[in-house]
């Protein structure tokens, strides 16, 4: 479950909140006056949202995916051979 605190909790408590996040991989819901606000997340929480979020970026890492369970790999010689 994710944690919910109003600012004024936060503002006391950042540096062990951020700590708590990136440890526990759960998110932060700030709230002002009662109403979502904000939400703190690990970087790597907002690199999986941006990668789901662009349907190239999504099916590009399956295709690489399916390649590497399928052999179809190079290696960094064959890439680089004629550079």
């Amino acid at each position: 479950m994710d944690y919910i605190m109003s600012i004024s909790e936060v503002r006391g408590k950042l540096p062990e909140l951020i700590k708590k996040i990136s440890n526990v991989e759960k998110h932060l819901i700030i709230t002002r006056n009662g109403k979502p606000e904000a939400v703190l997340l690990s970087p790597e929480e907002l690199e999986t949202l941006e990668i789901k979020a662009d349907q190239k970026m999504l099916q590009a890492i399956l295709r690489a995916e399916e390649d590497i369970k399928n052999g179809d790999l190079y290696s960094h010689e064959d890439v680089f051979k004629d550079v």
